[in-house]
C-alpha cells in the first residue's frame, strides 16, 4: 500500500487506555486513511485487552492471578515486554517499577481502620517485598514466576509508549511519512513534518493555570512524554498526586513536571516518570544510561510562578 500525495489533512480521535488518542496525518488518499484508521483502532483494542490489569481476561491478569503459585508460560510478545521492563528497572536505578500499581493499592488498607493518627505509610509496608527484580523469567519456557504473593504487574507506566511504537509500525507499513500521534497530549510520537513547517511544535502547558504554552518542543521523527503533578491530577488523585516512588514508599507530590524528548516513545514514557522521582545522583546515573534530545523540568512555587530547567544530557546524533 502506498500513500498518495494530496493536499488534505486527515484526523481522528478515539478513547483508549483511559485517555484520548489523537492521530493526525495529511496528503494521503481518503480510502487509504480509512483503512489505516481501522487498523490503528484494532491494534489499540488488542493491546489494551491483552495488557490491561483492569481486564479480568487479559494476559497480565492471568499472570497476576497464577504466577506466585505456578510458573506461567506466556506468549513471545508478553514475555519480551516484561523482560524489557526488567531492563528499564535496572537502568533507572529501580525507579521504573511495574509492580508499583499493587503497592499503591495495598499500602493504605494496611493502616489501622480506626486510627485517628496520620501515620507514615512506610512503617506499615515493606517495600523490599516488591520490585520488578522479583519477577522471575525463564527464557527457555517463556515463563513468568513471582517470588512472593505481594507481586502484581501493572504496565500502565509503559503501555502508551508501547502502543505508540506499534502504531508507528503500522504507519510505516502504509508508507505514511508525516504524522502526529498522541495519548492525552502527554505521550506523543511524530514522524516527518508538520503540514505548515519542518517540525511539529508541541507545547508544555502551565500545570496549574490556563495560559499559552510556557515552552515549545520541536518534534521531528521523535517522541515526547511528560510526567508531573497538576491541578487536574489533584482533582483526580488528591493532594498526594499519582506518582509513586518505589524506593521511599511515598507519593511524589512536588509541584513540577518533567518532559522527555527522545527517539523512542517507550523510553520517553519510562524516563519521564523515573526522572520525576529521581534524586540528583539517580538522575545523573540515568543520564549516563540513555540518550535524549531534550529534558525539560518545570518547577512551580506556591504562587504558581514557574521556572524552566533544561538539563545537559547526551544528545542523540
Amino acid at each position: 500500500m502506498k500513500a498518495q500525495s494530496m493536499i488534505a489533512i486527515q484526523y481522528f480521535h478515539y478513547s483508549s487506555m483511559g485517555t484520548r488518542f489523537d492521530f493526525l496525518t495529511y496528503g494521503i488518499d481518503e480510502e487509504l486513511f480509512n483503512t489505516l484508521q481501522q487498523q490503528i483502532k484494532q491494534e489499540l483494542e488488542r493491546i489494551e485487552l491483552k495488557f490491561s490489569r483492569f481486564s479480568p481476561y487479559s494476559e497480565i491478569s492471568r499472570i497476576n492471578y497464577l504466577a506466585f503459585n505456578e510458573e506461567v508460560i506466556t506468549d513471545e510478545e508478553t514475555f519480551a515486554l516484561i523482560n524489557l521492563c526488567k531492563t528499564y528497572y535496572r537502568k533507572t536505578s529501580s525507579l521504573f517499577d511495574i509492580t508499583v500499581g499493587k503497592k499503591t493499592e495495598i499500602v493504605f488498607p494496611l493502616l489501622p481502620i480506626n486510627s485517628s493518627t496520620h501515620l507514615n505509610t512506610t512503617s506499615y509496608f515493606d517495600s523490599s517485598l516488591l520490585g520488578t527484580d522479583k519477577i522471575i523469567t525463564n527464557a527457555s519456557l517463556a515463563s513468568i514466576r513471582f517470588s512472593n504473593p505481594f507481586l502484581s504487574i501493572d504496565l500502565g507506566g509503559i503501555g502508551k509508549g508501547y502502543a505508540l511504537e506499534k502504531i508507528k509500525n503500522i504507519c510505516q507499513q502504509f508508507q505514511i511519512t508525516n504524522a502526529l500521534i498522541s495519548f492525552g497530549e502527554s505521550s506523543i510520537t511524530t514522524f516527518g513534518n508538520h503540514p505548515h513547517g519542518n517540525y511539529w511544535p508541541i507545547g508544555i502547558q502551565h500545570a496549574f493555570t490556563p495560559s499559552p504554552a510556557i515552552y515549545t518542543c520541536k518534534l521531528n521523527d521523535n517522541s515526547m512524554s511528560t510526567s508531573g503533578n497538576s491541578s487536574n491530577n489533584k482533582v483526580k488523585f488528591g493532594e498526594n498526586g499519582h506518582i509513586f516512588n518505589s524506593k521511599t514508599g511515598e507519593f511524589e507530590n512536588a509541584a513540577k513536571s518533567i518532559s522527555i524528548v527522545c527517539q523512542s516513545a517507550i523510553e520517553a514514557e519510562v524516563l519521564s516518570t523515573a526522572l520525576f522521582i529521581a534524586n540528583e545522583d539517580e538522575r545523573n546515573k540515568i543520564f549516563d544510561q540513555f540518550s535524549f534530545d531534550e529534558v525539560i523540568q518545570v518547577n512551580y512555587d506556591p504562587c504558581n510562578n514557574h521556572t524552566i530547567i533544561k538539563y545537559n544530557t547526551k544528545v542523540n546524533p
